[in-house]
């Protein structure tokens, strides 16, 4: 399942370098969301830098900057993940939007580290920390849970078929 959810991440990554090269969706934070909800913290810690340095590939930062703004953001939110259920769409819609809320501050605290200029003006503060986080959400509930949930439904019917024909030949 978490190899399935990156590659649909990394195409969501790569078709938004390609067609819309200004939208600042940040791709990786439902699949940081999923890991946070279902893995150990060493695991989703492990799987959040592999996603950031995918996109430390791409970008133009620093090397590194995406990698560890990843990791810190799902190790801030990992105590919050008994609240929420990687099955109900909703709450993978909301964690992806505090995860996408929280690496937005967090980016902007290390490139301000690393001596990156930003600008920061008042339409920043309601697009990137109100307007984009709430997109990140319906992207991971469009993008991400939608075909993990239709996986995991051919999935489950084709166990039951299997099982059920297993039966039926002993007979």
């Amino acid at each position: 399942m978490f190899a399935f959810a990156f590659c649909l991440c990394l195409a969501a990554h790569v078709l938004q370098g390609v067609l819309m090269p200004a939208a600042t969706l940040l791709v990786f934070a439902p699949f940081v969301a999923l890991c946070a909800m279902k893995m150990g913290l060493r695991g989703s810690l492990w799987l959040a830098a592999l996603a950031g340095c995918v996109v430390d590939l791409f970008s133009e930062d620093p090397i590194g900057l995406h990698a560890l703004n990843y990791v810190l953001a799902a190790a801030a939110v990992y105590r919050w993940r008994k609240r929420f259920s990687y099955e109900e769409p909703l709450h993978l819609g909301i964690y992806t939007a505090a995860i996408s809320f929280l690496s937005t501050l967090l980016q902007l605290f290390l490139l301000f580290l690393f001596d990156r200029r930003v600008p920061i003006q008042g339409q920043w503060v309601v697009i990137d920390l109100v307007c984009m986080p709430i997109a990140d959400g319906i992207y991971g509930l469009v993008w991400l849970w939608g075909p993990l949930w239709v996986v995991r439904k051919v999935r489950h019917k084709w166990v039951i078929y299997c099982l059920r024909k297993k039966t039926l030949s002993r007979i």
